[in-house]
């Protein structure tokens, strides 16, 4: 029994005096402040100090300079075609022509009246001439010397509508035959050699035999918006890019900007020329064209996502010794990606990612970004 009384009085002392694990822990660990609190995580950018450039980026499908749907003035059958789609073709070529037999009959009958009235001429000329040294010895009347006057004017009227006849047969066949009017590719052939040709196109439009397209030059129209009309003009340069051609740039000018809006639309065309002399380009692609309107040197600018804009004005966050600073800016030209300030100078880092919300003075962790 003293025995068992001993235990219990040992095991109290040590439930009085030792701690528990528990209770170390927490005597161990110091209690947190806000100095402790984590920071706010950021990315920031440099503020730069150079160009800022605005410039408009615009779509248009490529179209060639010099285009032309050609078709003959005569319907009939398809004689002759002297081409096949794509050929490159020169000024002047004959590309394809309708039959045209029943005119060259009838021009060549007429080549033989033009010949039976120039032997009429030259006889009516004679008998006027006889006439003329009779008239005075009275050895023919008056009357008689007239009618030899008569007879040559009428033999020469003869002629005259006997080479007309011929030179309109000469413009018929022509106008049965289709000829390059500028050097350039064969795009489209509507018809082949031996089928008929109507004068009239299908669904009432105009008629096409063959269409050629001159692909040394490209041009692009694009629309550009009224508010911005007043910085574009006849002359600027331009970049286009196709996704074609990944990694080329393609220079091209304005010439020229519309003198009316597009009807509907705000919008007035521009044209742009682009020298296409190896003839990547062709019609029908899409192109991106870039136009500068804008630019100012020797600025500071930022990221335009760095700018908050209030009512009160705009500000950025200015991180310094990590710390988070509210700094009012004037803002200039805002580019395609740098916007021009008043308020900051070059070197400094503003905040571009987590500074909505982001607090004055709150302390900051960069996690991206800096020079």
């Amino acid at each position: 029994m003293k025995r068992l009384a001993a235990c219990v009085l040992i095991a109290g002392l040590c439930a009085a005096g030792c701690p528990s694990p528990s209770s170390t822990t927490a005597a161990s660990t110091p209690a947190r402040t806000m100095g402790d609190v984590d920071a706010i995580p950021v990315v920031v950018a440099p503020a730069a100090e150079g160009e800022v450039v605005r410039t408009l980026q615009l779509g248009g499908l490529a179209q060639a300079w010099r285009a032309a749907r050609l078709a003959p003035s005569a319907q009939g059958v398809v004689e002759t075609l002297n081409v096949e789609l794509g050929d490159t073709v020169e000024k002047g070529k004959l590309l394809a022509s309708i039959d045209t037999s029943a005119l060259r009959l009838q021009r060549d009958a007429a080549a033989r009246s033009i010949d039976l009235a120039a032997i009429q001429v030259t006889d009516a000329r004679g008998e006027a001439a006889r006439a003329r040294e009779l008239a005075p010895s009275g050895a023919i009347t008056p009357r008689d010397l007239e009618k030899a006057e008569l007879g040559l004017e009428l033999a020469r009227a003869q002629l005259e509508q006997a080479r007309a006849q011929s030179a309109a047969l000469d413009g018929q066949i022509r106008l049965a035959q289709v000829v390059a009017p500028f050097g350039g590719r064969v795009t489209a052939l509507s018809i082949e050699q031996g089928e008929f040709f109507a004068s009239m196109g299908s669904m009432g439009g105009p008629p096409m035999l063959v269409e050629v397209q001159a692909l040394d030059t490209i041009k692009v129209d694009v629309a550009v918006p009224e508010s911005d009309l007043a910085k574009v003009s006849e002359g600027m340069e331009v970049s286009l890019h196709s996704d074609a051609f990944a990694e080329r740039t393609f220079k091209g000018e304005v010439t020229l900007v519309n003198a009316a809006a597009t009807p509907g639309a705000r919008t007035f065309l521009v044209r742009i020329k682009v020298p296409n002399d190896d003839g990547a380009l062709r019609p029908g692609m899409f192109l991106r064209a870039s136009l500068m309107v804008d630019r100012a040197d020797g600025v500071v600018s930022v990221p335009p996502v760095a700018v908050t804009r209030q009512e009160a004005g705009a500000y950025v966050m200015v991180i310094e010794d990590n710390i988070a600073k509210r700094r009012p800016v004037t803002p200039g030209l805002r580019g395609d990606s740098k916007w021009a300030l008043q308020g900051v100078t070059a070197g400094e880092q503003v905040v571009v990612e987590g500074q909505f919300g982001l607090p004055e003075g709150a302390r900051v962790r960069i996690i991206g970004g800096g020079a």
